[in-house]
């Protein structure tokens, strides 16, 4: 089963009614289920989604260089590497898979 969570939208949540006394009138029980008990959950945030982030940020990137080939795409004149392009490519292959002999 997958499930969408989609930004701003919340699912409805149920109506909780508090009882203040126990049906058979128990006090003691009552104090019990009111209780809170402190959470063992955590979360731990891996290097790889630190990375992430930062990308999506924009951290890290060199605006000028952009720009300007931002400005040479629009011209014309930028000519991409095509060798250097599939040599980086090759060595995040195998980065990713691992060598392969």
């Amino acid at each position: 089963m997958t499930t969408t969570i989609k930004p701003g939208l919340q699912a409805p949540q149920p109506q909780v009614q508090l009882r203040t006394q126990n049906p058979a009138g128990s006090a003691g029980s009552a104090q019990s289920a009111g209780a809170v008990r402190p959470s063992d959950d955590s979360v731990k945030i891996t290097d790889s989604a630190k990375a992430l982030d930062a990308a999506s940020r924009g951290d890290g990137v060199d605006t000028k260089r952009v720009e300007d080939i931002r400005a040479r795409l629009a011209d014309g004149t930028y000519k991409p590497d095509a060798q250097a392009i599939a040599s980086k490519f090759l060595a995040l292959e195998g980065q990713i898979g691992g060598a392969k002999a």
